[in-house]
């Protein structure tokens, strides 16, 4: 009896052995190289009215994070642009910028950081006189330093346009600024904070920061008020013709 249970354990071990064999060569395991990826997926950036002779061109220092492990060394990041398919309506159309109109530079990861910036050349041609914007898509290429990472943040979607156009970031500025967006109120926040973009929720803004700043921001609009008589009224946008009521 104890042969029969001796020969029945050794079968069960030789067929557990040969079981978890073939699972393990089946795992694929994550073979330790790097990507990055943009902070955000929408950049917008307007040349505020100017001609193009009077801003030919303008840069856009768009922010990528490493996922990985830092280097003593910079590393580089390429992109490319994305084109539509055919026949995709030109309104749902994620680039309508042609290739002479654009140039991407690419990125550096610095050495011993984790965050770095990649550069976007976008031409202002005569055409931003009557178009509202310029649209561009752009997906990160593998490189000899990266791979490709989550395909849900290697790309970004950037516009630019003559208009004030409203920042990405406006769903966090409005819990620190203004509850209503306006043209008027964009411009006394980057005249204030010096800032285009508010990245709160990015972590790249703290909660005690935001507060000075829209304080500042309080501040500036009651300044404007009396030295002008009357409220300082939103130009444009969902509340048109009313004023302006600061968060703090």
């Amino acid at each position: 009896m104890k042969k029969y249970n001796f020969i029945a354990v050794i079968i069960t071990l030789l067929m557990f052995t040969a079981t978890t064999g073939c699972k393990k060569d089946e795992v694929k395991f994550f073979d330790g190289r790097n990507s990055v990826n943009f902070w955000a997926h929408v950049w917008r950036q307007s040349l505020y009215g100017a001609t193009t002779a009077e801003v030919p061109q303008d840069t856009m220092y768009l922010d990528i994070a490493l996922s990985g492990r830092k280097v003593s060394r910079d590393r580089f990041v390429t992109a490319e642009a994305v084109e539509d398919a055919a026949g995709t309506p030109e309104a749902s159309k994620k680039t309508t910028a042609t290739p002479d109109q654009y140039q991407i530079i690419g990125g550096v990861i610095p050495a011993d950081s984790l965050n770095g910036k990649f550069k976007v050349v976008i031409r202002n041609p005569e055409a931003l006189a009557t178009l509202p914007e310029l649209r561009l898509r752009i997906r990160m290429k593998e490189s000899e330093d990266f791979m490709l990472g989550l395909k849900e943040n290697n790309f970004i979607d950037l516009a630019w346009s003559r208009e004030i156009l409203q920042p990405a970031t406006w769903r966090a500025m409005r819990f620190f600024f203004c509850a209503t967006y306006s043209t008027t109120v964009y411009k006394v926040i980057m005249d204030v904070t010096g800032l285009r973009e508010f990245y709160y929720y990015e972590g790249l803004v703290t909660q005690e920061e935001g507060y000075v700043m829209g304080k500042k921001f309080g501040d500036k609009v009651r300044e404007i008020s009396a030295a002008q008589g009357s409220p300082l009224l939103h130009e444009d946008g969902p509340a048109v013709g009313t004023a302006i009521i600061p968060i703090y």
